[in-house]
C-alpha cells in the first residue's frame, strides 16, 4: 500500500469526483482511476460503487476514508520527529478566508522562509464554512479565518488581528448614518458563507436594516470595484482600502457600535502537528503586533 494512495483517495472523497480531485493533485482523471483500483486490489475490498456516473464511495469507502487520514497524520507526525534536533521542517497546509492571505501570509512566508528553509507552508484559499469543514475532516492543518459569531468547541481559536468594518459608497452621495448610506442604494452583499458575510448579515439583522439586495460577491475587492463605478453600497474591512479606492470613495463605520471583525487561526484541538502551526502563528503575531 501506498501513502500517495491513501492521499488520492482522501482527495477523491473531500471533492467528490475522480476529475476534481486530479486537478487539485495534479494528476490525470486516469491516474486517479488506477490508483483507486490499485489500493483496492491492495486492500482486497470494493471502496467504491462503480454503478454512478462519477464512481461514488461506498460506506466501507468512506470508513477506510477516516481511517487513511489517521494514518497519514501519524505518519507526518513521524515524519517531524525524524528530523534533526532543532530543526524546523515539514509541511503544513493552511486554510486562508479570501483577502486575508493578500494581506498577511506574503511576508510571513518570506520570513519563515529565511529563517527555516525546510518548512513548507501551503496556502489555499476558500469560504470560511468550506474551511472550517476542511480543518475538521484533517484536509488542512489549520485555517485563517474571520472569528466565527458562535464559538467552535471543537477547534482551539488563536487570535491574531482585529480590524474595523466599513461601509463604503459613491463620493457623490450625501446620505449621512451608516443605517441610511445601505438603505439608499443597491446592497452589494459579502457571501454569506464567508466569516464576514454572516457577520455583516447579522449585524443588519439586528439593527433592523433591511437594504436593497442587488448581488453577493465572494471577495472585499469585487465590492469595491463596483463600488467606485457606481453601482451600490457595500460593507468591507477596512484593510481592502488602499491608494485610489480611499480618495474615490466614501466611508462611515459600520454598525452602532462600529463592528470589527477577528482575524484568527483555527486547528483542531487535538491536532498532532501544532508545534508547527505555532510557529506560522507567532510569525503572525509579530507582524501584527500582537504579544
Amino acid at each position: 500500500m501506498h501513502i500517495q494512495h491513501l492521499k488520492t483517495l482522501i482527495a477523491v472523497h473531500d471533492h467528490d469526483s475522480f476529475a476534481d480531485a486530479a486537478a487539485a493533485l495534479f494528476l490525470t482523471p486516469a491516474a486517479v482511476s488506477q490508483q483507486m483500483r490499485n489500493l483496492e486490489d491492495d486492500l482486497q475490498v470494493t471502496l467504491f460503487d462503480r454503478t454512478t456516473r462519477p464512481p461514488r464511495l461506498n460506506a466501507h469507502g468512506v470508513n477506510i476514508v477516516e481511517q487513511a487520514r489517521d494514518v497519514l497524520e501519524r505518519f507526518n507526525a513521524l515524519s517531524d520527529m525524524a528530523r534533526s534536533p532543532g530543526e524546523v521542517a515539514g509541511t503544513l497546509t493552511i486554510g486562508s478566508a479570501t483577502g486575508i492571505t493578500s494581506a498577511l501570509i506574503p511576508r510571513a512566508l518570506a520570513a519563515l522562509r529565511e529563517r527555516h528553509p525546510r518548512l513548507q507552508i501551503r496556502i489555499e484559499e476558500g469560504l470560511t464554512d468550506d474551511l472550517i469543514n476542511r480543518v475538521r475532516r484533517r484536509g488542512l492543518d489549520g485555517a485563517l479565518i474571520t472569528e466565527p459569531i458562535v464559538p467552535m468547541t471543537d477547534m482551539q481559536t488563536l487570535p491574531i488581528t482585529t480590524e474595523p468594518l466599513v461601509v463604503v459608497a459613491p463620493k457623490s452621495m450625501t446620505e449621512r448614518g451608516w443605517k441610511n448610506i445601505l438603505t439608499a442604494r443597491p446592497f452589494l452583499r459579502l457571501n454569506r458563507k464567508s466569516g464576514i458575510g454572516a457577520l455583516i448579515d447579522v449585524t443588519l439583522r439586528r439593527s433592523g436594516v433591511a437594504v436593497n439586495e442587488a448581488m453577493e460577491l465572494d471577495s472585499s475587492e469585487s465590492i469595491v470595484g463596483l463600488v467606485t463605478a457606481g453601482l451600490g453600497v457595500g460593507v468591507v474591512p477596512s484593510g481592502r482600502l488602499r491608494g485610489e479606492s480611499i480618495a474615490r470613495l466614501k466611508t462611515v463605520p459600520f454598525g452602532s457600535p462600529p463592528v470589527r471583525r477577528n482575524v484568527v487561526l483555527i486547528e483542531r484541538t487535538s491536532h498532532q502537528r501544532s508545534d508547527l502551526a505555532a510557529i506560522l502563528y507567532q510569525e503572525l503575531l509579530s507582524l501584527t503586533g500582537g504579544d
